[in-house]
């Protein structure tokens, strides 16, 4: 199978503008423009004076990470771009609908934000997203965040990873099923299908959920962790002898079973094993030299980072793996696992061990521990790694597609 496009990437300094929350009005008949779709990579036709696209801000009521990391950095990414005019903005207007403004407000500059309320009832899981945004839709829309409304067919949807199929017994029953029902469903409908890596890539085609001619891989961007301060951090100082860092998270192919059975070797090597994220790992006894830190914030990550002996990555998949990325950015050393798709996105620049070798992560945290060369080149070849990933290319890779959709020949239409 051929390599599935990676997008395109240029640079410009974001400028200034002011943002707004504006409440929901539904658009009127013949507001969107009269445009035209023809198969990826068909002539264009000239690109309409007046383009409308919309932002599906239902991620704004998740958690910053994950799927809705990806979604607040590439749309602040485009807002930097629309302040700047960007000259792939021309005849652009662009805005954000959301449920509710959530938790942690973006700070938008240039595109404004429309609150949609969810209804009261039925208040079910997709019922927003399906049934209330497209009446909001005037033109086109990106969804980033894997499901996205069916009915708009003039849209970029982002589906970052398959693992509902690949690792079912890391999801219930339910999610999984709008998964599979809802994800085919998009990508034979919607004009283009991003997703994080070329495995992912792969996954999709292989499945059956989109044809490879819709499909753009855009990674995942890093520079976000350059702007953690871990002098803000409250994290105290309570590091008595070397430690490795990693993440525990429930899903099994986070592989958090593997990161318990190294903790005792690396205690024998007189290494403590810190684990941030929200985990219960039930009533038995835990290995004495494990320190389980619980939800911690970005900068608590960062000077964590800043202190670790190395990053434990040793995830079963994972359709990127930012967080790994995140470690480099810091310029701490990151060991990970051999399974798809870290070795794509790490390359050269991490150590890495077979997710069922307890051993060989063992000797891989020593390595490191033992040859303080080994850990400044691999902390260097981890930054130098991290800067290939940007929001900005990403954001601009969405604003070409999204030219590429508006400016498409007219031989035939949605």
């Amino acid at each position: 199978m051929t390599s599935i496009d990676t997008g395109r990437s240029a640079r410009l300094e974001a400028g200034e503008s002011g943002a707004r929350i504006v409440p929901f009005r539904a658009a009127e008949p013949g507001a969107a423009p009269s445009t035209a779709v023809d198969e990826p990579g068909a002539a264009r036709s000239p690109v309409p004076l007046f383009r409308r696209w919309t932002i599906n801000g239902d991620f704004l009521a998740l958690q910053p990470t994950g799927v809705a990391r990806y979604a607040r950095e590439v749309t602040m990414a485009l807002d930097g771009l629309v302040a700047a005019r960007h000259p792939l903005t021309a005849g652009l207007e662009i805005d954000l609908v959301a449920p509710r403004e959530g938790r942690e407000p973006l700070p938008l500059k240039a595109i404004p934000l429309r609150i949609l309320p969810e209804f009261g009832r039925p208040r079910l899981p997709q019922f927003w997203v399906q049934a209330q945004l497209p009446a909001a839709v005037p033109g086109g829309l990106l969804s980033f965040c894997n499901l996205a409304p069916v009915r708009v067919k003039r849209q970029i949807v982002c589906m970052h990873d398959l693992h509902t199929r690949l690792m079912p017994e890391s999801y219930g029953f339910a999610f999984r099923w709008v998964h599979r029902l809802l994800m085919p469903a998009l990508g034979r409908r919607v004009a283009r299908v991003t997703t994080v890596s070329q495995l992912s890539a792969r996954h999709l085609v292989e499945f059956g959920v989109a044809p490879e001619n819709k499909i753009v891989v855009t990674y995942n961007g890093a520079d976000h962790a350059a702007r953690w301060q871990a002098d803000r951090s409250s994290f105290p100082d309570a590091a008595t002898r070397p430690y490795a860092l990693a993440i525990g998270r429930s899903q099994k192919y986070k592989n958090v079973a593997l990161l318990l059975e190294l903790a005792p070797l690396l205690d024998a090597m007189g290494i403590d094993l810190w684990m941030a994220g929200d985990i219960d790992l039930g009533a038995a006894p835990l290995p004495p030299n494990l320190r389980m830190l619980g939800r911690i914030s970005d900068d608590d990550f960062a000077k964590a980072l800043q202190g670790a002996l190395c990053f434990l990555f040793p995830s079963r998949i994972e359709g990127f793996g930012l967080p790994a990325v995140e470690a480099m950015t810091w310029g701490c050393p990151v060991v990970a696992s051999t399974a798809p798709c870290l070795p794509e996105v790490c390359g050269d620049a991490a150590l890495y061990a077979d997710p069922d070798d307890v051993v060989g992560w063992a000797q891989a945290v020593r390595r490191l521990r033992d040859d303080p060369g080994l850990r400044r080149r691999t902390a260097r070849a981890g930054r130098t790694q991290a800067r290939r990933y940007t929001w900005r290319g990403i954001a601009e890779t969405y604003l070409d597609l999204m030219m590429e959709i508006d400016g498409a020949s007219a031989t035939r239409k949605w």
